[in-house]
């Protein structure tokens, strides 16, 4: 066999090989209970980039030759549906079978209009609704700078006399705020809690959000010198915030 016709042989087989890989690799996708098992006659590619909010990705059952639209965090994924950039398909903790998008980052960010995202893929999102327009980036990594201000506030009481009388209060900042609590009596004389009275206990917590503080003041047995204003502040180097109320003896009928 001369050097001409073994080279053309060679290549012959080659191409061959390569077919019936190709073949396999496209078996082994339509085999995926997740693909169209139609040769894709049904499926509906987008049209480009401009049609997917979080961009083209690649197609996991090699249904749209130039991708298909990413989908974006908390969201339903699998071979069929693949998540966009920047997040990948996890199997859920409770769940055999339920698999969704996470970011890859789950480190909070400042975004340029000054609100924290949770992570780098929800101020993607974000800007993605906008448009991409250049009105939201990010700043920095980690949360933005707040003042403290309430999520909840101490509500008024009428308290009965020797029963227990409970205030909280929650509280969100960054940095996170400190937390104490105040007492103003009918008289007007003022004084920081718990201070020397054995029936009042302060309780401070972190959460129940991020960046957030929960903090309670408990008066074991309510007593008429407990009767008067009672106040949460919450203070940190972006600023104070503060929120009362009254604790008043309930009338008999």
């Amino acid at each position: 066999m001369d050097n001409g016709r073994a080279a053309t042989l060679a290549t012959t087989i080659i191409v061959t090989i390569l077919a019936v890989f190709a073949i396999s690799a496209a078996s082994v996708k339509r085999s995926d209970p997740q693909c169209p098992d139609d040769g894709c006659t049904a499926v509906q590619c987008p049209r480009g980039q401009e049609a997917c909010l979080l961009g083209l990705v690649p197609d996991g059952c090699e249904c749209c030759p130039y991708g298909v639209c990413g989908l974006g965090e908390g969201l339903e994924c699998g071979t069929s549906k693949p998540c966009a950039n920047n997040l990948e398909c996890t199997k859920m903790e409770d769940s055999k079978t339920v698999y969704q998008c996470v970011c890859k980052e789950n480190e909070m960010v400042c975004g340029s209009d000054n609100t924290t995202y949770t992570n780098v893929c929800q101020l993607n999102e974000a800007s993605a609704k906008q448009g991409y327009n250049g009105s939201l980036w990010m700043q920095y990594w980690g949360p933005c700078h707040k003042a403290p201000t309430f999520k909840s506030i101490p509500k008024n009481v009428a308290g009965t006399i020797g029963q227990p009388v409970v205030f909280d209060c929650e509280i969100k900042g960054f940095p996170v705020p400190s937390v104490s609590w105040q007492f103003r009596d009918t008289s007007g004389a003022t004084r920081s809690l718990p201070g020397d009275d054995t029936a009042i206990a302060i309780q401070t917590r972190g959460g129940p959000d991020r960046l957030t503080v929960t903090s309670w003041v408990q008066i074991m047995y309510f007593k008429p010198n407990h009767a008067g204003n009672y106040s949460c502040t919450g203070i940190s180097s972006e600023g104070i915030a503060m929120s009362s109320a009254t604790l008043d003896i309930m009338k008999m009928v």
